[in-house]
């Protein structure tokens, strides 16, 4: 049943991505790149972490690296249902409770938008479920064998992508540490050493990654009592299915259970990574998360929150073994039945969040070829954007202009960045007149996608309203 429900996953998923014959999300042309310049050039076209792409390469290596990326996408993500059964097969002692978690990640709206937006963290999240399995495994019977699988499995997650590696820690450290703590291992100073290093990895990893400021935006903001994934301009962008609102309930009600220490019995290290679980989940429910910011951590986090979702209600189940313990059967058919019901009741087209580039912008980008001297790089404010020169013409480009020479630098500017109508707009149509003009590659909107050299741009920011001339010197991006 494992398989064909990871089938059914894969294929769905990949359905839906196959709709559209370019690469989806932000990101998509991303690891179009990354993924021919493996072939290419043996390495990375940008620094990043490398094994989801080295993953990915022989899905495309057998058709091409936009398909490659598709497949790869369904495929590996699907297969979280997997370890997601296992590690919620020993939170709730029931192969009913591991079932109920494997379909709750397999018609995630959650997995599928790591399926179109962000492969790198659904390939991450698979990677982490199964390095937190092997830590729990090895936890249970520490041979050698057990150990080594558990620390190249997570490994493989730091390796992967940086959620990837938190998560693992997150649930998995504890559970280590119990596990010391009761083999005598870690006690008295080395006990309070290990917490204290993993309370200060924790903070480490919120100041590599610039997010400190999430625990001051908490208090800060208003209350979106949904708990959507992503707001902008007050209104709610992302859902991602009530899935973090699911997981706070859930989270809350497993919490009560562990309290009350009732049904499955688990050992210590078991009951440790479930609490951190159940923490998790109640973390990223929270009404108070700043989700106004697409590139921030609670935006992220809410994006994985089928997981701490799933093992919740597995924790949860494994409390209907008490009272149902001299009745399995009624058990099992009550999991089985819900578990089935969710699965028949969940859309298979899960496209919440699903970018697609527009073919106009596709032939605007097209455009660019023998436009651009050879050596030079194009400045654009928008990462799609951005991603889908190289992959089409090969000429280098940017986000920012930082380390750019201006001689060598062009500005490839779209519609969101120039606000048609606003004095920047009328301002590049005025300059069509004159020496090294800007050109209008949209084929929909004169200023739909405008290239011009580095000393046009100058010139028509002297002649921008104070406003306006600081919002381009800016330079914001998305």
């Amino acid at each position: 049943m494992l398989a064909l429900l990871t089938a059914l996953c894969a294929q769905h998923r990949y359905a839906l991505l196959a709709e559209s014959p370019t690469p989806t999300g932000v990101d998509g042309y991303y690891y179009a790149l990354q993924l021919r310049s493996i072939f290419e050039h043996g390495t990375l076209a940008y620094r990043d972490f490398p094994l989801a792409f080295y993953l990915m390469a022989p899905f495309a290596l057998l058709t091409d690296p936009i398909v490659g990326a598709k497949l790869a996408s369904a495929i590996l993500g699907a297969l979280a249902i997997l370890p997601a059964y296992a590690i919620a097969y020993r939170l709730g002692r029931s192969r009913m409770a591991g079932l109920l978690a494997a379909v709750l990640v397999g018609t995630s709206a959650g997995g599928s938008y790591l399926a179109t937006e962000f492969v790198k963290n659904g390939i991450g999240i698979t990677v982490a479920l199964f390095a937190i399995w092997l830590g729990l495994r090895a936890c249970e019977a520490p041979t050698r064998g057990r150990m080594i699988a558990a620390a190249i499995a997570v490994l493989a997650a730091m390796l992967t992508h940086k959620l990837a590696g938190a998560l693992v820690l997150l649930v998995a450290a504890p559970a280590v540490i119990a596990t010391g703590s009761e083999r005598g291992i870690l006690f008295g100073r080395r006990l309070l050493i290990a917490i204290v290093s993993l309370i200060a990895i924790a903070v480490a990893a919120l100041v590599a990654l610039g997010q400190l400021g999430l625990i001051t935006g908490v208090l800060e903001r208003d209350a979106w009592w949904s708990a959507p994934a992503l707001v902008a301009n007050d209104v709610v962008v992302l859902q991602m299915g009530y899935e973090p609102l699911f997981a706070l309930l859930l989270g809350l009600v497993a919490a009560g259970v562990l309290l009350a220490k009732r049904g499955a019995s688990l050992t210590r290290p078991e009951r440790c990574a479930a609490w951190a679980v159940v923490l998790l989940a109640i973390l990223i429910g929270v009404p108070f998360l700043d989700v106004e910011d697409p590139q921030g951590l609670a935006m992220r986090l809410r994006t994985i929150a089928f997981v701490p979702m799933a093992l919740c209600a597995s924790i949860i189940v494994g409390a209907l073994n008490t009272p149902l313990e001299a009745v399995p059967s009624i058990r099992r058919v009550l999991v089985a039945i819900a578990a089935v019901a969710i699965f028949t009741a969940t859309p298979t087209r899960r496209a919440e969040g699903l970018v697609v580039p527009h073919p106009a912008m596709i032939s605007a980008v097209l455009s660019l070829t023998n436009r651009v001297p050879a050596g030079d790089t194009v400045i654009v404010p928008e990462r799609q954007v951005m991603f889908m020169v190289p992959w089409y013409t090969r000429i280098a480009a940017r986000l920012t202009p930082t380390e750019v020479p201006p001689e060598h630098r062009w500005r490839a500017l779209t519609a969101g960045f120039i606000q048609l109508g606003s004095a920047f707009d009328k301002q590049l149509l005025a300059a069509r007149t004159e020496p090294a003009p800007p050109v209008g590659l949209h084929a929909l909107n004169p200023n739909g996608f405008v290239l011009l050299p580095e000393k046009t741009w100058e010139k028509i920011l002297a002649r921008l309203p104070p406003s306006e001339h600081d919002r381009a010197v800016r330079w914001p991006t998305i």
